[in-house]
């Protein structure tokens, strides 16, 4: 069946028409400035204060790699409080009233530079009640600090949390909700352990003793972790502040984690060493994490993605 010569010409004009439209509207005066305008709204809506979903269980590193951010059972905990963790917490869109916590996993300077900072953003977005941080013992001068810096005289904007309870080889059991449960392990340099629906997820700083989290993950299922580790390979002269990457990759392999993000603490140049150590350990799934990484065992199996 032959189709008329007419029809197809009312066709092209058609689509003639319609493309010249849109080159018209895109391309008419102030049609750029009205683009720019909506793409800033999308990307200050991205932004907007969120709470975490009741079934969400992950932890994404903050941009600039200041902190982590860890969303579980409904609740939300930052660890570490590096210079810039406010703002990092603010991009992944997590900085609302009702923040749950500060975890510090020791009390060294480029840990907890931004505490001050992120209690005021805190308050910023609305806090009324002093913010949850959790730390190591001896750490009350830290937070009396940051108080000082956070609050200029006015009351103080963080409260140091107690202890715990200490249950043996199960940790010190510093919060529980009933349905989010937190543990410490070590003393001077904590690791973190976070349980929420029969799943586990480690939090270590560079610090951390690889013994501490074999100690961490005892007794756990499935178990996923976000450790910050540093590296001889550059300055084999220099004694290391961190624990040494390669000593990490293989508590976790001894532990069995089913999915682990490392974050870097050493200089970029030293990234090519560790993606080869990712590769020769004998680990599922292992990435280098920059801002926006993320570790999520929301689903049956712990997996991690890089930045978005």
């Amino acid at each position: 069946m032959k189709v008329r010569r007419d029809i197809l010409l009312f066709a092209a004009l058609a689509i003639a028409a319609v493309v010249g439209g849109w080159w018209l509207l895109a391309k008419r005066p102030g049609a750029a400035i009205e683009a720019f305008i909506r793409d800033e709204a999308l990307r200050t809506q991205a932004a907007q204060p969120r709470l975490p979903a009741a079934d969400a269980f992950r932890a994404t590193v903050c941009p600039g790699e200041a902190c982590v951010a860890i969303e579980a059972g409904g609740l939300t905990f930052i660890l570490g409080a590096g210079a810039g963790a406010a703002e990092g917490v603010r991009a992944l869109g997590l900085m609302h009233p009702t923040l749950d916590g500060v975890l510090l996993p020791d009390a060294n300077l480029p840990t907890v530079e931004g505490l001050a900072a992120l209690a005021q953003a805190s308050g910023g977005a609305g806090r009324r009640e002093p913010l949850k941080v959790f730390a190591p013992s001896g750490s009350l001068t830290v937070v009396d600090g940051a108080n000082l810096l956070a609050s200029g005289g006015a009351a103080p904007r963080l409260a140091l949390s107690p202890e715990g309870v200490d249950q043996g080889l199960e940790g010190r059991l510093i919060f529980d909700s009933g349905v989010v449960a937190i543990r410490a392990f070590g003393t001077a340099d904590r690791i973190y352990r976070v349980d929420f629906d029969g799943k586990s997820l480690i939090l270590a700083g560079c610090t951390a003793q690889a013994h501490d989290i074999l100690a961490a993950t005892r007794g756990t299922r499935v178990t996923a972790g976000v450790l910050a580790a540093g590296s001889t390979e550059l300055r084999p002269d220099t004694p290391p502040r961190c624990t040494d990457v390669s000593e990490l990759l293989e508590a976790s392999r001894q532990a069995r984690l089913a999915a682990i993000l490392i974050i870097p603490t050493d200089p970029k140049g030293a990234r090519a060493a560790w993606d080869d150590l990712l590769t020769q350990a004998n680990t599922p799934a292992a990435m280098l994490a920059t801002g926006h990484a993320r570790v999520d065992l929301s689903g049956p199996t712990p997996r991690v993605s890089a930045a978005q």
